[in-house]
């Protein structure tokens, strides 16, 4: 584009030149170009032979990709500086930056990507108070120093870009490969990753108290419901045994229960006149000693002469309403239903 510029000839000379020397693909596409634009120009020829085959990276893409090219280990400051002018030529070609401020633009990213310890790197920031040089001043300082430079160790026997930095004895040069170095970090960006870390740190080590508190009230709760369940079997122990204690000593205590039993006969020997059994199992009617037979209780009539019958008998009762009741044992070993009772009525 450049050269367009300061070609002195007619448009039309231009674009018949640029048509002569293509051929193959850029040929076909400076056709396709006039059959869909008539007024083409030069500069319009140039344009399209960039878009088909330059490269397709964005302004930003390259103007990052830029400013992240660093110098390799053992690469001259020659070579470092073709590598830039590549990249940065296909910015301007962008339109990434502005041309008046390549050389600022350049100067910057060389004494940032340089290698640290580069002996022509430090000649270039304290020449002239770090003065920012045009392209013909930059190259022209830098072969100078890399001469100088190679003159110097080339009496010493020394390479001029063997190792700029601390020499390894474990490695050699042909093992050793080509890497690119990465730029100092600064005070300010080091001081800020190392708050980010103490804030990760510090998040983190507050996840790991509250991981352990909750483990720890896990493990109470835990505890507290063995301890529950621990007790609810001892409940559950203590009433069967107190169940089977009931139902062993029922019917077969040997305390007098005098008072807690009814008046009435029902479960209550005839031969002993003791509660708790029948007579049918009555211990002293199986030992065979003399046993206890009641006497029959007996009723007056009201209608006796007999005075003290009289007096014993101050509230006679009607002939329908006396009864005379016979029990007759038979000997059932029931609880309930062991004693017959029969009833007949007395006229």
């Amino acid at each position: 584009m450049q050269a367009l510029d300061e070609w002195d000839v007619s448009e039309a000379q231009k674009k018949q030149r640029i048509t002569e020397s293509l051929k193959g693909p850029a040929s076909e596409a400076v056709r396709n170009l006039k059959l869909s634009k008539r007024d083409c120009t030069a500069l319009d020829y140039l344009n399209i032979l960039q878009e088909v085959f330059g490269r397709t990276e964005k302004a930003a893409e390259l103007m990052y990709q830029y400013e992240h090219t660093y110098q390799k280990r053992g690469e001259k400051m020659t070579e470092y500086m073709r590598r830039l002018d590549k990249i940065l030529y296909q910015v301007l070609l962008k339109k990434g930056t502005d041309p008046t401020t390549v050389d600022q633009v350049r100067m910057r990213q060389i004494l940032k990507g340089a290698l640290p310890l580069d002996p022509v790197m430090l000649q270039l920031r304290t020449r002239e108070g770090n003065k920012e040089l045009n392209y013909l001043e930059l190259i022209r300082v830098v072969r100078e120093e890399e001469a100088l430079l190679e003159e110097k160790l080339g009496r010493r026997g020394e390479k001029v870009y063997a190792q700029p930095i601390e020499y390894n004895e474990c490695s050699s040069d042909e093992e050793d490969p080509e890497e690119t170095y990465e730029p100092e970090i600064t005070q300010k960006s080091s001081n800020q990753v190392y708050g980010e870390i103490q804030k990760t740190l510090a998040r983190v080590q507050e996840a790991q108290v509250k991981m352990e508190q909750t483990h720890t009230d896990l493990c109470r709760t835990i505890l507290k419901v063995v301890e529950m369940q621990t007790e609810i079997l001892k409940s559950l122990s203590d009433i069967r045994t107190a169940a089977v204690a009931v139902v062993s000593d029922r019917g077969f205590s040997n305390e007098p229960q005098e008072e807690s039993v009814p008046s009435s006969s029902w479960g209550r020997c005839f031969a002993c006149r003791e509660f708790g059994h029948f007579k049918a199992q009555c211990p002293e009617r199986r030992q065979g000693g003399s046993l206890y037979v009641p006497a029959r209780p007996r009723r007056s009539s009201p209608w006796r002469s007999d005075p003290m019958s009289r007096e014993e008998n101050v509230c006679p009762q009607s002939p329908r309403m006396r009864t005379r009741v016979r029990v007759q044992q038979t000997g059932s070993t029931r609880h309930v239903h062991s004693t017959k009772f029969r009833f007949e009525l007395m006229d």
